[in-house]
């Protein structure tokens, strides 16, 4: 067939050599109609996995809706996730981030195996969102994201996360039982992200920034009916993407990922981002490095004041205004020329949204209800809620590919401390001496062989929580770690250092009594003496030396099954730890 007469659909091209897929469509209730239409994946993470999704298939439905008002017909699949906070503290959670490139995988499979012309993805949590970001990178088809929507906030404000250290008070007996499960009953009144700003609230927000979101949708209240008509508005823009040939790698940039950091940043995001924004750049043909990361949030300030670290719940996030209130706060550090699924430029959203006088009016009334002004919730530039970005990025002697710290969370007296190793092989024994209260004040927990290739890089949550909640230990002691920790983590905990220890990485040389230097001013982590005494540094280099001429390698505790492929293949911490 001449060029000219090429049909210019994906589908309609692979219809011309595959006559068995039409009979097989129209077995579905397809209509010979249906065939000839822009034919529009929507791949949601709809299941029973947790509150974030159980809501979706009335958000699929929309999109549906909205695929067929404009045109198309859609074709719905689904890849579902686990939940971080269900499998936390378990042998599940060596799962949890293996599960992100699992999940991107699955959707490339549907995305490009079946003739699809574009794709809407719909999620809202830790890992389905990273994993969406993924596979649109991957794939490159004209592609737009639904984010989930975040739960209402509970009674008294409390959240699931509090769970962690109210469940250690009991354990200690200082806490009786019954005020754990009062607690727990109604920590989720409702589905959605939760109301924190961890790596699901992180997720919808990096999305949005990076202008794969419509403007304004991520973290809407899921109760809100406004959800499901940015549900049918997604749909419909989806066919316009393939009119108008809008690939996610023509949005996704350079510059559209230093806006997504520059929002991480303003947020106070999850530290998880550090893995996730370098593993989807990576798919688009973008270098994205976790320096980057401390470049750009050295110069912007923190502006919400959301939990864990700040007052308010995400929810009021979106009441204020949510990230485009953001954006205009930080405008002039935001390359406005970037293209977004509106098929307009950045800063032709927010000019739109800046001279609306429906946006904001819609949404701060709901604030008027509380008696909280907007600026309290979004802090003006001038009067930030932390003067710097969320994340420090260090390096020295005990992580000389780098390591991270959520810097803003840290109290003050612990930005700079140096103290005694405490060495632990698992998280279960470090999470053991804290409810037990082995742990001094003045001590370094090392937590090792929890990086990637040697259990997956679960989450340190539970031990971070203990800590972070006490406050003998919050202010005088640190975690360093070569896992992960949530993004509700906050306090003066060190993760992400690579080389991790399976690999011969500086952290599996440490030994109890060595001297831990924290640093984050001059972004420093390092081994700065022996037994307690402070040595030079060519004394140190001199002692690992020889100790790692005595090291052997662990064997591998995964010898079948995915984790067993992970190990083999997964890139370090500071390369996003992915699969492929």
């Amino acid at each position: 067939m001449s060029e000219e007469r090429r049909p210019s659909l994906r589908s309609q091209r692979l219809r011309l050599v595959n006559h068995q897929g039409d009979a097989l469509r129209l077995g579905m209730n397809w209509t010979e109609e249906d065939l000839g239409k822009p034919q529009i994946l929507v791949d949601s993470a709809d299941g029973m996995g947790h509150p974030g999704t159980f809501h979706f298939r009335s958000l699929v439905e929309e999109v549906t809706y909205g695929v067929h008002e404009a045109g198309g017909k859609p074709g719905v699949f689904t890849v579902s996730d686990i939940c971080d906070g269900i499998v936390q503290a378990t042998e599940g959670m060596r799962y949890s981030l293996v599960s992100r490139d699992v999940m991107a995988a699955m959707v490339e499979i549907h995305a490009l195996a079946h003739p699809h012309d574009g794709m809407v993805v719909v999620s809202g949590n830790d890992k389905s969102v990273p994993a969406h970001l993924v596979a649109m990178a991957r794939c490159d088809l004209p592609s737009i994201h639904l984010p989930g929507g975040t739960q209402l906030n509970a009674p008294d404000f409390v959240t699931s996360d509090q769970m962690w250290p109210m469940g250690a008070e009991v354990e200690r007996g200082e806490l009786p039982r019954e005020d754990l499960e009062a607690a727990q009953r109604v920590a989720c009144p409702t589905c959605g992200a939760c109301q924190f700003m961890g790596s699901a609230s992180t997720g919808q927000v990096l999305a949005e920034a990076l202008g794969l979101a419509l403007p304004g949708s991520a973290l809407t209240p899921v109760p809100l009916a406004k959800l499901l008509r940015y549900a049918r508005a997604t749909g419909k823009q989806a066919v316009r993407l393939v009119e108008e040939n809008i690939t996610a790698r023509r949005i996704l940039t350079r510059e559209a990922f230093e806006n997504a950091i520059v929002l991480h940043a303003a947020v106070g995001g999850s530290t998880n981002a550090l893995l996730h924004l370098p593993a989807a750049a990576r798919e688009a043909g973008v270098d994205v490095t976790i320096d980057d990361f401390d470049r750009i949030h050295r110069k912007v300030p923190v502006l919400a004041n959301v939990k864990t670290t700040g007052r308010y719940p995400v929810e009021y996030f979106w009441y204020a205004g949510g990230v485009p209130a953001v954006m205009l706060e930080l405008r002039d550090l935001l390359h406005e020329d970037c293209l977004t699924v509106t098929g307009k430029t950045l800063g032709e959203n927010l000019d739109e949204i800046a001279a609306s006088p429906v946006y904001f009016a819609e949404r701060r009334g709901y604030l008027a209800n509380y008696k909280t002004g907007p600026e309290e919730i979004i802090r003006p530039r001038d009067d930030p809620f932390g003067s710097d970005g969320g994340i420090a990025v260090l390096y020295g002697n005990l992580a000389p590919d780098g390591a991270m710290v959520k810097a803003f969370s840290v109290p003050p007296e612990m930005h700079t401390h140096t103290g005694p190793a405490r060495v632990f092989e698992h998280e279960e024994d470090a999470v053991h001496a804290l409810v037990s209260r082995r742990i001094e004040p003045g001590d370094v927990l090392v937590i090792r062989y929890e990086g990637p290739r040697a259990n997956g890089m679960p989450e340190m949550y539970y031990a971070a929580a203990i800590l972070s909640a006490d406050p003998g230990l919050n202010t005088t002691t640190a975690i360093v770690t070569d896992g992960r920790y949530s993004g509700a983590m906050k306090g003066p905990c060190v993760g992400h250092v690579s080389p991790e220890a399976i690999d011969g990485g500086p952290i599996a040389l440490v030994r109890d009594g060595d001297l831990i230097e924290l640093h984050i001013p001059e972004r420093r982590l390092a081994i700065v003496g022996v037994e307690g005494a402070h040595r030079s540094p060519e004394e140190i280099e001199t002692i690992l030396a020889s100790r790692r001429a005595a090291w052997t390698r662990p064997p591998s505790k995964h010898s079948s099954g995915i984790l067993s492929l992970y190990e083999r293949t997964a890139r370090s911490a500071s390369e996003g730890a992915s699969l492929t």
